[in-house]
């Protein structure tokens, strides 16, 4: 019998697509298309459950549920209700449709989403609302041709269940362990994250470094799927149990001058179970000292545009050179931060490795020349 396979779409901050089909080729999952925004995959359910454990850097996991062609609303009804809608979705079950049109002469989103809704009744019958868990449904009109996709991990990939604090600016998961994916960081080497705000890229260094998976203490949308292997699942997060490792190869420091900064990623760090982990201080980045030959500096300073004017930067800019360049000399280092006239009072050359936005700022990840 031959296994039912699915075309799957893994969403991505723009400007991580190519890190995210490196760690797709790292679980053995055949990359089939990188696009901007995201990755597309074909395999089976095992493929599914296994990117929705693992991917660091994904946002969210789409399965392309059919495409249809349609130029009015009429016909649209009755192709999308031929769609395989009860593979993924129970009924009676709450769902949330999400409909986007570009170019097609169906431009009224809010009748597409209902059309889809009515659709989708149709197709599985009508059951009363159950509550709880919500099936997030997404629909795009390009042109004539509708494509319909199911969310198949629910709460954002980014939201691995830690962060039960957070201070201003703060850096979201799936960015700080593309970033570290991209520096190539693996826990060899010693880590130093100067400042650590809530202690997001400690801890996601530490999760990289004891390769704990990310995903091994959530639920997913395809829980609740009429189709659900419960037994699969298990034997992935038994496997990934055998896989982590008991404590770090290289230490892991992290470093804030703001004591409620300090106050949060213990906070995080407790609730991951890391705080025996992570080396954890409360001081000012300019009197480091590094305590190890070689090792790994990273940071995510504020940038100017969002936090104060780019003048009162330019002393901490400075610094942050002098740290990079005179003190951890021999430390390889990365800066998350735009490409503007701060970067520049460093003194210091980097070389961009990836661009992104951060809470809306185009920034680059740049590790030190």
């Amino acid at each position: 019998m031959q296994k039912q396979t699915y075309q799957y779409f893994v969403v991505t901050a723009p400007g991580l697509e190519n890190i995210c089909a490196r760690e797709l080729a790292s679980l053995d999952i055949q990359v089939a298309n990188i696009v901007r925004g995201g990755v597309e995959f074909e395999g089976g359910l095992h493929d599914l459950y296994l990117a929705n454990l693992w991917l660091r850097s994904a946002t969210r996991i789409l399965v392309r549920l059919g495409e249809v062609v349609a130029r009015d609303f009429p016909t649209l009804f009755q192709r999308l209700s031929r769609l395989p809608w009860g593979r993924f979705i129970k009924p009676g079950i709450s769902c949330e449709i999400r409909a986007v049109s570009r170019g097609s002469r169906l431009n009224h989103t809010g009748r597409i989403a209902e059309v889809c809704e009515a659709a989708m009744t149709k197709s599985l019958g009508e059951k009363e609302i159950s509550t709880g868990a919500v099936q997030k449904v997404f629909v795009r009109m390009n042109d004539d041709r509708c494509e319909v996709s199911v969310d198949s991990s629910g709460e954002l990939l980014h939201r691995r269940g830690y962060r039960q604090a957070r201070v201003a600016a703060p850096l979201r998961e799936t960015l700080a362990a593309g970033c570290l994916l991209a520096c190539d960081y693996d826990g060899t080497l010693p880590l130093l994250d100067i400042m650590t705000g809530s202690g997001t890229f400690a801890i996601e260094a530490a999760l990289i470094a004891l390769h704990i998976a990310p995903g091994k203490g959530r639920d997913f949308a395809f829980m609740d799927w009429p189709k659900y292997r419960p037994g699969l699942w298990q034997q992935l997060l038994v496997e990934a149990q055998r896989e982590e490792k008991s404590t770090l190869p290289s230490p892991i420091f992290a470093v804030d001058n703001n004591p409620k900064a300090i106050e949060a990623a213990q906070i995080n760090l407790e609730a991951i179970g890391l705080r025996e982990s992570i080396q954890l201080s409360c001081g000012n980045m300019q009197q480091l000292q590094p305590q190890y030959p070689s090792g790994f500096l990273i940071c995510n300073p504020p940038y100017g545009e969002r936090l104060g004017k780019n003048a009162s930067l330019k002393a901490l800019y400075h610094d942050l050179g002098q740290l990079y360049g005179s003190v951890f000399t021999d430390w390889q280092g990365a800066i998350i931060c735009p490409e503007s006239e701060l970067l520049k009072v460093t003194g210091l050359s980097f070389s961009p490795l990836l661009r992104f936005a951060n809470g809306g700022i185009k920034v680059s990840l740049l590790k030190k020349s």
